[in-house]
């Protein structure tokens, strides 16, 4: 009987001390938010994509964009997986230019591509 006490009581001060810890709850909440979940007609999840950081990049997209866009600069990479495939929206910026990129396993294709206002 003591022992059952004693398990209920620390079970009861678990949780209390897990209930009040607002830093976890915090980065779980920032890590949803970060996450766009794209649906179709019927409310079936058809892709996923988020906003990642140029260092998140894979070694192979990076080699990509070294090759075909050496003198230019991330501004920004949204990742997009759809049926376990990645492919990432890369806005990548020059002294005169924008250009957004578009780069998956297999292609490398320029979605837009524009100048900056003077």
């Amino acid at each position: 009987m003591k022992t059952l006490t004693i398990l209920i009581a620390l079970v009861t001060l678990s949780v209390n001390v897990f209930a009040n810890n607002t830093s976890v709850n915090e980065s779980v909440k920032k890590a949803v938010k970060k996450v766009m979940h794209h649906i179709d007609e019927q409310g079936n999840e058809v892709a996923t994509s988020r906003y990642i950081s140029d260092a998140d990049l894979p070694l192979n997209v990076i080699k990509k964009l070294m090759k075909k866009c050496p003198n230019e600069n991330i501004v920004s990479v949204r990742e997009f997986n759809a049926a376990g495939e990645k492919t990432y929206i890369v806005t990548l910026e020059t002294a005169t230019q924008y250009q957004v990129v578009k780069i998956s396993t297999l292609d490398f294709e320029t979605l837009e591509s524009f100048n900056k206002a003077n």
